[in-house]
């Protein structure tokens, strides 16, 4: 690929070069992670990113004027600030940052994380962007700093726009990918061009006494999936108000409680209908289901199976 290199994964496992793009293998504490890195202009990447883990360590070079644009296509990252709060991107979501002021360390709070990051070398893109497609501003990158007037970061929330543009390039076919990637970008950059910061409100900031508090709330309903926790006596317990519990804990999670541990008591379920020998009865009173039907019913919901097909499917010794 081009060694025109903007991103931050020099230093990970490189396990594959075709001549458009670089594959990595990241290093992570724990979990796996795979990075797909396309050279689609000089100065700018496109990176494919899937990650299995609850924390995520890049590296960053953070001498050059570089900005990060992340598109969360599913999970969700949480980033501290330096003011000690804590921004959150969910599903659908833009979160632009120059990498002077990128977080060094990024937790996932639901286990795993798909998206793109766009990295913009400001010193080292095209000049004149109307060699490349008549009618694009000259200016077009440059302009992206005024993204960053009031605050270190900017985050977009998931709208329609955003959707259209990053949709496809998930599942576009790899033989057209490079130039894809390079259309898609043009079309990106002339969105932010025109996007006025000014409109949009900071949001999903979240205090560090707030997000501890509600990370010992999960860790108290996870740690024990046979009871059925209520608002009132979690509130109760850690001294929160109702209201607040369930505002803070979907600013975290992107889901309300009990969205959350049912999402939660299916996949435990499956770890143990997979590595296990317990019945599906005996399993779903395990993950907190006082009834097989309620359970199979909500395993086939998520999981698109029954308990019993998922076994012989995914059992790891049958």
């Amino acid at each position: 690929m081009n060694s025109n290199k903007t991103s931050h994964f020099d230093k990970e496992i490189l396990i594959n070069e075709p001549e458009d793009h670089d594959t990595y293998n990241l290093r992570l504490p724990e979990g796996t992670a795979t990075a797909q890195v396309y050279q689609v202009f000089p100065g700018i990447q496109a990176t494919k990113i899937d990650i299995s883990s609850y924390q995520y360590l890049p590296e960053t070079n953070k001498s050059r004027r570089i900005i990060e644009i992340n598109h969360c296509q599913s999970g969700r990252f949480e980033c501290q600030m330096e003011d000690g709060c804590f921004q959150y991107v969910g599903e659908g979501d833009l979160f632009l940052s120059p990498l002077q002021n990128h977080c060094n360390n990024i937790e996932l709070p639901l286990g795993y994380y798909q998206g793109f990051i766009i990295t913009i070398d400001l010193d080292g893109i095209p000049c004149e962007w109307s060699r490349i497609l008549p009618g694009m501003p000259n200016n077009i990158c440059s302009t992206l700093e005024r993204f960053f007037l009031l605050d270190e970061c900017f985050l977009i929330q998931s709208r329609d726009a955003i959707k259209h543009i990053f949709s496809d390039m998930y599942s576009v076919s790899e033989k057209i990918r490079g130039v894809y990637y390079r259309l898609k970008i043009m079309e990106l950059l002339l969105y932010l061009f025109c996007f006025d910061p000014m409109i949009e409100s900071r949001k999903n900031i979240y205090a560090r006494q707030q997000v501890d508090i509600v990370k010992q709330i999960q860790k108290r309903i996870t740690e024990k999936l046979s009871y059925r926790f209520t608002i009132k006596e979690l509130s109760q317990e850690f001294l929160i108000s109702a209201t607040a519990l369930k505002q803070h804990f979907k600013g975290v999670f992107g889901q309300s409680i009990a969205a959350y541990m049912k999402e939660f008591r299916i996949q435990k379920a499956s770890q143990l209908l997979c590595e296990s020998e317990q019945s599906i009865a005996d399993i779903s009173a395990a993950v907190g289901y006082e009834s097989q039907s309620k359970f199979s019913a909500a395993f086939k919901e998520i999981m698109k199976v029954t308990p019993l097909e998922y076994r012989k499917t995914h059992r790891i010794n049958p």
